[in-house]
């Protein structure tokens, strides 16, 4: 009897630290409307950024997979590192001009921390497989890979709109 008294009063704690937790991420995360639109922005301007750089001759490669999706929609390091993938490791060797003239990098990075502010994950400083998987096919393919990455923009696109529908 103590016993189960000790854990309805266990669980009557915990429904408040969980009630308190998702009333201050709520709080945190702007609204869905315009992380939404700022999505949409990137979708034009990566169109124009895709229209600058080579075409993408590797047809039997892919850095974005089916798997990686569903990763992403599930889990806050997957997002956070793959986030972070595009940021440093693909926008970090990119020189093109119109890419500079049209703030692509900047608003990215910007969404990303908007969404960073709607995800609350704990950060690890382990690499997650499929992470280290898709950099290894990255740099394995050279310069191309930034072309990849690049013509790729539009599935990431989509898989963070899909996303923020998601969320509550």
């Amino acid at each position: 009897m103590v016993k189960i008294m000790a854990l309805r009063v266990d669980l009557s704690i915990w429904r408040t630290l969980n009630k308190h937790k998702q009333s201050s991420f709520a709080k945190s995360c702007y609204p869905r409307g315009t992380l939404s639109q700022a999505v949409d922005m990137l979708y034009v301007k990566a169109a124009r950024l895709k229209a600058a750089i080579p075409e993408d001759s590797i047809k039997n490669i892919r850095l974005l997979k089916k798997k990686s999706k569903k990763l992403f929609m599930k889990n806050c390091r997957f997002q956070e590192q793959l986030l972070s993938f595009f940021m440093e490791d693909v926008f970090g060797q990119l020189q093109l001009q119109v890419c500079k003239e049209m703030h692509f990098v900047e608003e990215f990075h910007s969404l990303r921390q908007k969404l960073s502010r709607c995800i609350s994950c704990a950060s690890s400083a382990r690499e997650m497989k499929s992470i280290t998987r898709m950099k290894r096919t990255f740099y394995g393919i050279g310069n191309r890979g930034i072309y990849k990455a690049i013509n790729e923009l539009d599935i990431l696109l989509s898989w963070i709109k899909q996303f923020l529908e998601n969320i509550k």
